[in-house]
């Protein structure tokens, strides 16, 4: 953990990189107060395919993967977003065609203003639980900068129709919704991708190889990718 931590210079040297996160995990489902100690997120967009093949060639990666038990990486395309992370929100959005029936990821991010922390954890137990086993979840892992401010959860999910489900019928979208009517976020984003490539595992497997993601060593071309190694 404490070598991971320790990248954070070495990301910021890589001009090729646009914007980066390193993030800490959260346990259970969604997001946890409580942190997984030993899971570390990296969330990193490029400026083009070149730079993003220079830094999974480099010392800094390799660092990475000797540093841990596991990694997995997966390369996305954005398709649509709305809202900031730190400011960010200059996105390329990809000309992929949209497709209702394929597998979407999703980021959803906030900065949670102090006032309305009580009442937004209170929620959380709840979110969790509708999400545990949600008919199209493939994967859900919560990420985040500052503990109990600054939240963020990654999902991939089988379908377009399941995400939307989830995130705006669901306790979940019901809770969001109570926050923002309230004005508790000071700050939130979410953006959806279209995963393209993968590298690595999770808990030993390529948790997308079924549904014929290539791994990065079989796709010779992509265009300006977006990595979250987990």
């Amino acid at each position: 953990m404490t070598q991971l931590l320790s990248l954070r210079f070495n990301f910021s040297k890589y001009d090729q990189s646009e914007f980066f996160k390193l993030l800490g995990a959260g346990s259970g489902l969604g997001y946890r107060a409580w942190p997984k100690f030993g899971v570390v997120g990296v969330f990193m967009i490029w400026k083009s395919e070149e730079g993003a093949k220079k830094f999974f060639e480099s010392k800094t990666f390799k660092r990475i993967q000797e540093s841990c038990k596991e990694q997995f990486t997966v390369l996305m395309q954005p398709t649509s977003s709305r809202g900031t992370w730190s400011g960010f929100g200059n996105w390329r959005i990809s000309d992929y065609e949209k497709d209702p029936k394929g597998i979407v990821c999703a980021l959803t991010r906030a900065t949670i203003k102090k006032k309305y922390l009580i009442d937004f954890w209170k929620m959380v137990p709840t979110i969790s639980k509708t999400q545990k086993d949600y008919r199209g979840l493939i994967f859900s892992q919560g990420i985040g900068e500052v503990p109990i401010l600054e939240q963020a959860t990654f999902t991939i999910w089988e379908s377009v129709q399941s995400m939307e489900e989830f995130a705006y019928t669901s306790f979940h979208g019901k809770a969001v919704q109570r926050v923002r009517q309230a004005n508790g976020f000071k700050e939130q984003m979410f953006t959806r991708f279209k995963p393209i490539m993968t590298l690595g595992s999770w808990q030993g497997k390529n948790i997308l190889a079924e549904y014929h993601v290539p791994e990065i060593s079989t796709l010779n071309t992509v265009a300006e990718p977006v990595a979250l190694p987990i």
